[in-house]
């Protein structure tokens, strides 16, 4: 690590060279211990200022940990001064501390109940909804647990960051942990995550690939992000999450308004749309009724903490499906471990990742040394380059767009060769045109309303009509009509 002075300090260092000066000419008659100590100090304050390397510090990660509770949790994570009173019901914990017992360390989910670095607070929006979220506590459960192979890695992020690992209940939220729900506003991925911000905080896409649902590329950026907008908050979660939900401009808008008008800026004084004003209580309640309650019907898995999954690099193009025949892992375990594989297939430039079961990594390599990577990847149906072909002629012929061909392609011009394979097959379409995951309080009628769409469209997660009115949390619907781009607020 690098220290250097400021020259701000510069007048000061003058001053006490001035000062060591003066006393040293006073006292030259009788010199003392003291006289020379103070000489020797003068002399080498006089030594340039320059940047010092400092020795590496031994300190831990263990050791961090217990010096960020030597501060108050409150006055780091959240200026909220009260939080929910304990039911009975509630777990023990350690006092003073924002970190949970060591002996619940290796269980990720309970990490996460035992954490205090999240206050609360108290409202009347949070009282309501965590009421609710006792009534579906099965439903949660379920939610919990389809979370299972990414939520360790997503703990894992945060509390290296000394984040609150609650934020780990986020996607929960936003949704029911389901890595390729694509909603209305074009968000995608667990953290749901819009174009606009994917563009911002670094996440790429192409007609291969889209780093929103990359398990790992995603939850390294939705911790930055939030990060950001909690130092952009100073410290304050709960304007934070609603800027993560409502968009950062909005609620500084917000904020400017209620200050130029004399009133409080915070979170429940704003004016902010209807969407946020109850995202952000939906999030505080399922922290509280983790954190506090034991509702019967609720099953919290027991996982481990870390990383779920091991990433290979297999060097050449493979397709999802070809793994789990190699492997042996379930098709579905594979798609929602690659997301982020828009068609299923490793981009045709790479780079050529595929996610596995945290010690599958080993065993996919050793299958690839003995049997060879052939079995990787089958091409689609292709179009092999005939004399007189162009793009225009084979997107005509094969009935896709021309742009749409270069895309699926990879191609950076038209120009293509004889004996070149192309791929022809239009992947897009298979999912709903827009989707959404059931959060608590909504109803049918309500998600009709906000979409601007009839109840009969509102329908399954495969585009079939409904067999009854109920929905839970974390449902996923799709809208089988066009909808607006932003919901009714």
């Amino acid at each position: 690590m690098l220290v250097t002075v400021s020259t701000q300090l510069l007048p000061l260092r003058r001053m006490a060279q001035q000062k060591i000066a003066s006393t040293a000419s006073a006292m030259r008659s009788r010199p003392t211990l003291a006289v020379w100590l103070i000489l020797l100090v003068g002399v080498f304050s006089l030594q340039p200022v320059v940047a010092l390397e400092t020795p590496q510090l031994r300190n831990t990660p263990q050791g961090d940990r217990v010096l960020l509770l030597e501060v108050s949790d409150s006055y780091i994570h959240d200026t909220a001064k009260s939080k929910p009173t304990e039911s009975r019901s509630a777990p023990a914990r350690t006092a003073n501390s924002g970190k949970p017992p060591a002996e619940l360390s290796s269980s990720v989910w309970k990490y996460v109940q035992h954490s205090t670095r999240l206050q609360l607070g108290d409202h009347e929006k949070i009282s309501n909804y965590r009421e609710q979220y006792r009534q579906e506590a099965p439903w949660i459960g379920l939610i919990l647990q389809r979370a299972t192979p990414f939520v360790g890695y997503i703990v894992e992020q945060l509390d290296q960051r000394y984040l609150p690992v609650e934020l780990a209940l986020l996607p929960a939220i936003e949704s029911g942990f389901q890595p390729d729900v694509q909603s209305p506003q074009q968000a995608v991925g667990i953290w749901q995550i819009v174009p606009a911000t994917a563009k911002d905080i670094g996440l790429s896409s192409t007609p291969w690939y889209d780093g929103r649902s990359d398990i790992r590329d995603a939850t390294i950026a939705a911790v930055d992000y939030l990060s950001y907008l909690n130092a952009e908050f100073h410290g304050d979660w709960l304007l934070t999450l609603a800027a993560y939900n409502g968009g950062l401009g909005r609620v500084r808008n917000a904020i400017a308004r209620n200050e130029a008008a004399g009133a409080p800026t915070d979170f429940w004084s704003l004016k902010l749309p209807q969407e946020t004003r109850e995202y952000v209580p939906k999030f505080l309640a399922l922290v509280a009724m983790l954190r506090y309650d034991l509702p019967k019907g609720l099953v919290v898995p027991d996982i481990e903490r870390g990383s779920a999954f091991d990433i290979v690099d297999v060097r050449q193009r493979a397709s999802i499906d070809n793994v789990a025949t190699l492997t042996g892992i379930s098709l579905r375990t594979l798609e929602r471990l690659n997301a982020g594989l828009t068609h299923g297939v490793t981009p045709p430039n790479g780079p050529h990742y595929i996610y596995v079961p945290q010690g599958m990594g080993t065993s996919l390599i050793n299958l690839l040394i003995t049997q060879g990577t052939s079995k990787l990847y089958t091409p689609v149906e292709t179009h092999i380059v005939a004399a007189g072909d162009n793009l225009s002629s084979i997107a005509l012929k094969y009935k896709i767009s021309q742009k749409r061909l270069s895309e699926i392609n990879a191609l950076e011009s038209d120009l293509i060769r004889i004996g070149q394979q192309l791929l022809v097959l239009d992947m897009d379409g298979t999912r709903p045109q827009f989707e959404y995951v059931v959060t608590i309080g909504d109803t049918l009628s309500g998600i009709a309303q906000r979409f601007s769409v009839n109840i009969a469209d509102v329908r399954d997660a495969k585009g079939r009509p409904l067999q009854s009115d109920i929905i839970h949390p974390g449902e996923r619907l799709s809208l089988s009509t066009a909808v607006q781009a932003s919901p009714t607020q």
